[in-house]
C-alpha cells in the first residue's frame, strides 16, 4: 500500500503543468487578511511574463503599487496554452486568483460558469469621462452585464511591401476594385511573387478575423445582431465571392491558402516576395523581428460598400470566488485608465482600448499604430465577435470549415454561410 501511494504521488507530480518564471500559487487567496507588511495581497493570473519578460510587467506593478501603497500585486504567470484550463481547475478547487485575464473566446464560458463576476456596478461609479473613454465594441454587455475591462486590443489593417508596390508602379489600394487591380499587377508566379498571403486553415480558429470577417463588414454586412449570426446575408455572399475571386479566379494569393497557419503567413510576408497581408498591430513587432530589413507600411483596409474591420483582445475580470474584490477592482480600474493603458502599452508594445490613450502621441505619431487608431475613429463598422459567442473556439472552427467547403467548390457561398449560421444560432439558442 505504501509503495502504491508513493507511485500515485509520483504520477500526479509528473502530470502537473511545467513550472514558469513566476509559478502559479495553487493556494491563492488562502490568506484573506493583510500580510506581514500590512498590505492586502491580490493575485493576477496572466501569461505575459513568459512573452514579455518580468522587467516590463514589473514596471506596471511598481506604478500601481506606488499609487496604492496599501495593496501588494502578486503576478502569477502561465503560458497562454495552459491558462484556460488552470483557471477552471483553480475555480473548481475554490482557490482562484483575484483577477483573471479573460481572452475574448473565454468570456461567455466563464460568465456562464460563474467563474467571473459582472462589473456593472463598479463601472457605473467611474467618472463620466472615464466611462466615455472606454465605450466601444469590447464594452458591450453579455446577457445584460459587463464582465471585463479591456486590456489588450487590436483591429485588422493592411500591411504592404513598399518596394514591391513601387517597382510595379502601384499605389496603396483604398477600395476593393483598386485592391483587386493592384493584386493582379503584383502577382508574378515566374518570380514566386504574389499579391496576398493569408491563411484559411481551421487551426488556429482566429484566422477568420483576419481573412474573412472584415470582407463581410466591408460588403455592408454584419456578423452578429440581436444575439444571432447574420453573416448569411447577400452582403456575406458578396464578400465570399470576392475572396474566392482573389484565391481561385485571379490566383493572386500564395499557394496553400487553405492549409497555411499564422506562422507561414507571416513568414511569407517577411520573405519580401508578397505585397499584402491582413494583420493586427501586434504584427508590426513580429515583422521587425522576422526581417529587420523589410521596408513595409500599414494602411487602412480597403473599402467595399463601407469601411469595416474586426477587433479582438482580452479583458481583466473579477474572480467570482475572489476574496479581495475591492482591492482587485482598484487594479482593474488602474489598468483600464488612460494612465494605466499608456504605461502598459509602452512597456509591452500592445495597443490600447481607452480612447484617450489612443490620442497620445505615442500612438498618434507612430506611422504604424496611427493607422489602427484612425480605423477605430473613422471606420463605418468595427465589430467584436468573441466576447458574445458561446464556445467561441468551436463556432470559429465550424465557420472556417464551411468557408473551405465554399472555396473548394463543395458548396455555394449561400449554402456555406447558411450552414455556418444555423450551427451558430443553434448554439445561441441552447445558451439562452
Amino acid at each position: 500500500m505504501i509503495a502504491l501511494i508513493s507511485v500515485l504521488i509520483l504520477l500526479l507530480t509528473a502530470c502537473g503543468p511545467p513550472s514558469t518564471g513566476n509559478k502559479v500559487n495553487n493556494d491563492v487567496n488562502q490568506n484573506n487578511t493583510p500580510g506581514k507588511n500590512g498590505k492586502v495581497q491580490i493575485h493576477w493570473l496572466q501569461h505575459w511574463v513568459n512573452e514579455q519578460g518580468p522587467d516590463k510587467i514589473n514596471k506596471v506593478k511598481a506604478a500601481f503599487e506606488a499609487e496604492n501603497p496599501d495593496i501588494e500585486l502578486i503576478i502569477d504567470d502561465l503560458p497562454f496554452a495552459q491558462e484556460h484550463d488552470k483557471i477552471l481547475s483553480l475555480d473548481l478547487a475554490g482557490t482562484p486568483p483575484d483577477i483573471i485575464t479573460t481572452s475574448g473566446a473565454w468570456l461567455t464560458e466563464f460568465a456562464e460558469a460563474g467563474i467571473i463576476d459582472p462589473i456593472d456596478d463598479y463601472v457605473a461609479q467611474l467618472p463620466e469621462d472615464y466611462q466615455n473613454a472606454i465605450e466601444g465594441p469590447m464594452m458591450q454587455p453579455y446577457k445584460g452585464h459587463l464582465y471585463g475591462m479591456p486590456i489588450t486590443n487590436g483591429n485588422m489593417a493592411l500591411f504592404y511591401n513598399k518596394k514591391l508596390l513601387k517597382d510595379a508602379g502601384v499605389d496603396v489600394p483604398e477600395t476593393w476594385d483598386e485592391f483587386l487591380e493592384a493584386s493582379i499587377k503584383l502577382t508574378d508566379k515566374s518570380k514566386n511573387q504574389y499579391a496576398l498571403t493569408g491563411n484559411l486553415a481551421a487551426e488556429p480558429p482566429t484566422v477568420i478575423s483576419y481573412e474573412v470577417f472584415p470582407f463581410i463588414l466591408q460588403a455592408g454586412g454584419k456578423i452578429l445582431e440581436n444575439n444571432r449570426a447574420v453573416f448569411n446575408s447577400p452582403e456575406g455572399v458578396k464578400a465570399l465571392n470576392y475572396l474566392k475571386d482573389l484565391i481561385k479566379t485571379e490566383k493572386v494569393t500564395t499557394p496553400g491558402e487553405l492549409s497555411a497557419g499564422e506562422k507561414e503567413k507571416r513568414a511569407n510576408f517577411s520573405a519580401g516576395n508578397v505585397a499584402f497581408m491582413f494583420e493586427g498591430p501586434w504584427g508590426v513587432a513580429i515583422q521587425k523581428k522576422l526581417n529587420p530589413d523589410l521596408d513595409f507600411g500599414v494602411a487602412p483596409l480597403p473599402k467595399g460598400e463601407q469601411t469595416g474591420t474586426i477587433a479582438q483582445g482580452s479583458v481583466l475580470s473579477l474572480s467570482a470566488k475572489g476574496k479581495n474584490k475591492e482591492a482587485s477592482w482598484e487594479f482593474i480600474e488602474f489598468m483600464g485608465s488612460e494612465e494605466g493603458q499608456l504605461l502598459w502599452d509602452q512597456a509591452t508594445n500592445f495597443f490600447p482600448y481607452n480612447k484617450e490613450t489612443m490620442n497620445n502621441d505615442f500612438f498618434k505619431k507612430d506611422p504604424y499604430l496611427s493607422v489602427f487608431v484612425n480605423e477605430f475613429e473613422t471606420f463605418d463598422r468595427v465589430e467584436v465577435i468573441d466576447h458574445y459567442l458561446p464556445n467561441a473556439v468551436d463556432l470559429r472552427k465550424r465557420f472556417t470549415v464551411e468557408i473551405q467547403n465554399f472555396i473548394n467548390g463543395k458548396k455555394s457561398a449561400q449554402e456555406a454561410l447558411d450552414d455556418a449560421a444555423n450551427y451558430w444560432n443553434k448554439a445561441f439558442e441552447e445558451n439562452e
